[in-house]
């Protein structure tokens, strides 16, 4: 679980620091990027039952996947975002420094809800597939 986790929250700083509604400007790809990981946070907020874990880590996972060809036009287009943390962001994202910063509390609290459910084989299969959908983000 602890690998899942880290594994998504780098997922999530890689996507939010190396991108930026629609189309494949930086600023554009980091705002969807945020709002699919807020929805994530929201959803499993609010989940009550293996199922609804499954439906918002499928949910999510599907929505990496749709967003994967934008980042990786955006990483061709401007490597050098590829590395940066969040505290050399330059200034035209800026903006979304506190957006960044927020996520990561939220993000480490919802992890609870998915380890509740860790032992159902559903889950477990949910979490597979975000796994591979994060680590198509990467390559």
């Amino acid at each position: 679980m602890k690998k899942l986790f880290s594994l998504l929250v780098v997922g999530v700083f890689l996507l939010a620091y190396a991108c930026g509604g629609g189309g494949d400007d930086p600023k554009s790809v980091m705002n969807d990027m945020l709002n699919i990981t807020d929805q994530f946070i929201a959803g499993l907020g609010k989940a009550q039952s293996a199922d609804d874990v499954v439906s918002v880590i499928d949910n999510y996972s599907a929505s990496m996947q749709k967003l994967a060809p934008r980042l990786k036009a955006v990483q061709e287009k401007y490597p050098e975002l590829k590395g940066m943390k969040g505290d050399n962001l330059p200034a035209e994202f800026k903006e979304f420094e506190q957006r960044i910063k927020d996520l990561s509390p939220k993000m480490m609290g919802v992890m609870g809800k998915i380890m509740q459910y860790a032992s159902d084989p559903k889950v477990q299969a949910a979490q597979k597939k975000m796994l591979e959908a994060m680590k198509e983000l990467g390559e």
